[in-house]
């Protein structure tokens, strides 16, 4: 496996973890070439040290830590040099899966995947694309590239680079239908199939509730949890409280950290509500369940940008997989997914108005309503979105790419 993110990352970046675990234990030998941890801070996390290569076995999956430039923040060279130098990184050094039978390559960013290439060029192990989000569009559509004469070369750039990773992948699995359909638009050899994110279901799973001292317990809490960045668009959320002027009761707890995050806090002292949205800052991943079970709901925002039409946020997963309802501003397969199994309330995206309405209707809600939507998020959990059926499906295709070698 090719992953830039593992743990002890957390958040999204966890992801690849479970994919490794789950696996692991359906039987197979896994390694995982990877960079040092520095989400989502930016910075190398305590106990590491940046060096050429760094051998690590955890829960019996071997791993090769290669250097990168650790960046997170909204600098678009840094954020550049962080992507391209992990891909020089694991190219430089692939050579330690020479011997596998197949790779799965866990894409974000897209940049991952020039190792694969390799790879397959040099010891023809086939891979497997497992999509996370769509480029070129996560760099273009989203402004992150102000230049327009610079973001239509990285677009063309990219788009010339992904054909040939696609066109040589023995199997493509996406996130959600549409973010698969769109993929199959472009014309890969292989038909793109639909296998949603899982979450590390040692951890989150329904949990008594923890209150912590920082939020009013006379208070209700809307819980936000995960990267806060530009594009969850969190000023809403912030704003929407602000429109709850009559309802006290109502609070926002921000539990993470990005960039985002003073600008956040200052616009919460603006609007005079900085009692009423507390930012907690990051919390280890055990202490989630706890504290997701002690809020009201979750909060699930992205920006209203195509691309994330066809994404479904894993904190949708970690939400369902706890029975916490979710709040949900995404447009697209995420919302579709809250209202077809009824485990949430549904709004716009960058809507503050919604958002304060969606709040609102929550809170009110009697609690047995509210228990009985995140039963129905759990079960749906179990029944479609868990690592025992998204395993076991990465598997069939992950066979079927082995066979092909041996052919």
């Amino acid at each position: 496996m090719i992953s830039q993110w593992y743990e002890p990352e957390t958040g999204s970046a966890a992801h690849p973890t479970a994919i490794a675990r789950a696996l692991t234990a359906r039987g197979h030998d896994v390694q995982v070439l990877t960079g040092f941890p520095s989400y989502p801070q930016g910075r190398v996390h305590s106990g590491y040290r940046m060096a050429p290569r760094r051998h690590e076995v955890r829960d019996g999956v071997q791993l090769l830590r290669v250097p990168d430039v650790p960046s997170h923040d909204d600098n678009a060279l840094r954020r550049a040099a962080s992507l391209t130098s992990f891909a020089a990184s694991a190219t430089l050094q692939v050579g330690w899966l020479r011997h596998v039978d197949v790779c799965l390559v866990y894409l974000t960013p897209a940049t991952v995947g020039a190792a694969a290439m390799a790879l397959r060029a040099t010891a023809g192990v086939p891979y497997v694309l497992y999509v996370q989000d769509l480029w070129p569009e996560t760099v273009t559509a989203s402004g992150f590239i102000g230049n327009r004469r610079a973001s239509d070369a990285a677009e063309r750039g990219i788009t010339a680079f992904l054909t040939r990773l696609y066109g040589r992948a023995e199997g493509i699995a996406a996130i959600s239908p549409t973010m698969a359909r769109t993929i199959a638009e472009r014309g890969p050899r292989v038909s793109p199939e639909s296998i949603p994110n899982w979450v590390d279901e040692t951890v989150f799973r329904p949990a008594p509730p923890v209150v912590d001292p920082a939020l009013a317990p006379d208070r209700s809490w809307i819980m936000y949890a995960g990267g806060v960045g530009e594009v969850q668009a969190l000023e809403h959320a912030v704003r929407a409280v602000a429109l709850l002027g009559n309802r006290p009761d109502i609070g926002l707890a921000i539990v993470g950290d990005g960039v985002a995050r003073p600008g956040l806090e200052e616009l919460a002292a603006r609007l005079g509500v900085s009692d009423r949205v507390r930012f907690l800052g990051p919390r280890p991943m055990a202490d989630m369940p706890g504290l997701m079970a002690a809020s009201v709901a979750q909060l699930v925002s992205l920006r209203d940008l195509e691309l994330f039409r066809g994404t479904i946020p894993s904190k949708v997963q970690a939400s369902m997989a706890c029975a916490s309802p979710v709040l949900c501003s995404v447009a697209g397969d995420a919302a579709a997914l809250v209202e077809r199994v009824r485990c949430g309330v549904t709004v716009a995206p960058e809507d503050a108005q919604e958002l304060a309405a969606g709040m609102r209707t929550l809170v009110d809600l009697p609690l047995p309503e509210r228990q009985e939507m995140g039963a129905r998020g759990r079960a749906a959990y179990e029944r479609e979105l868990g690592s025992a059926a998204g395993a076991e499906h990465l598997e069939r295709m992950l066979l079927a790419a082995a066979r092909s070698r041996h052919r």
